[in-house]
């Protein structure tokens, strides 16, 4: 059987398996915006959702390895609300039992409504350092989360990133564009696209079919099918990704 196929089957299988109480109070472990309330990106997430209030604390990891074997990507993070509408981030990507880098992020609400409880904006800066050339990369974005209805919603950021200070540093505009259908109180579907284009024009691209399922009101996992070509030769990769969130 294609492997692809089987991936895809499983995790579908595990996720919509998972049993749906009428009495399940959702929690805000895989929101992007708790109100209103917007699910969260599996690979590019947020810190703490928008509109965060002061002392909320979450962990997380993000998982990622090709499906056809090789290195295993995975970063452990915690984020921590400050202040109301503001939070810090603090990640430590890592290549097998290799720490790659030490990244930081801080996080802001600009506004909760402008008079539409249907909308919600942000900002995020984020800085890393990788260990091994000691050179410091920074993306600053601008972060949009707005609900059609009861079902469907959608969470964009557009912003720039900075690869290296320096020389030999390249400047790129940053895309992510996310829309999630809430199957239910536990489950939810959802597309998300990320763009990469630098200043030659040249663009590279992800899309990432993902399932969130909200274990307690805690406790979410993240699931999805990567099929990439962000990579600089702009090969075809299909990654699978896990993301488990637990919020405080």
């Amino acid at each position: 059987m294609n492997k692809k196929f089987v991936f895809i089957l499983s995790y579908i299988v595990l996720f919509t398996s998972i049993p749906v109480h009428a009495d399940f109070v959702e929690g805000s472990a895989g929101l992007g915006s708790a109100d209103p309330h917007i699910p969260e990106p599996l690979l590019f997430d947020l810190v703490r959702p928008l509109g965060a209030r002061k002392g909320e604390l979450e962990v997380n990891t993000l998982a990622q390895r090709n499906v056809n074997g090789g290195t295993l990507e995975w970063a452990p993070e915690i984020e921590y609300a400050f202040a109301d509408g503001l939070a810090i981030e603090f990640e430590l990507p890592s290549e097998n039992s290799k720490l790659t880098d030490y990244k930081i992020a801080l996080q802001g609400t600009l506004s909760h409504h402008f008079n539409n409880p249907s909308l919600i904006q942000g900002w995020q800066v984020i800085v890393k350092k990788n260990r091994d050339l000691g050179k410091y990369s920074a993306d600053a974005l601008y972060i949009n989360g707005y609900r059609f209805n009861s079902k469907w919603s959608t969470l964009n950021m557009l912003g720039v990133r900075k690869t290296a200070f320096g020389g030999d540093g390249k400047l790129m505009t940053l895309i992510n564009n996310s829309v999630f259908y809430d199957l239910s109180p536990k489950l939810t579907y959802g597309i998300e696209l990320n763009h990469e284009i630098d200043a030659s024009g040249r663009w590279r691209y992800s899309y990432t079919p993902q399932i969130h399922a909200d274990i307690n009101r805690h406790f979410t996992i993240q699931a999805g099918l990567s099929f990439s070509r962000l990579n600089e030769l702009k090969r075809n990769e299909e990654t699978f990704a896990l993301r488990a969130i637990y919020a405080f």
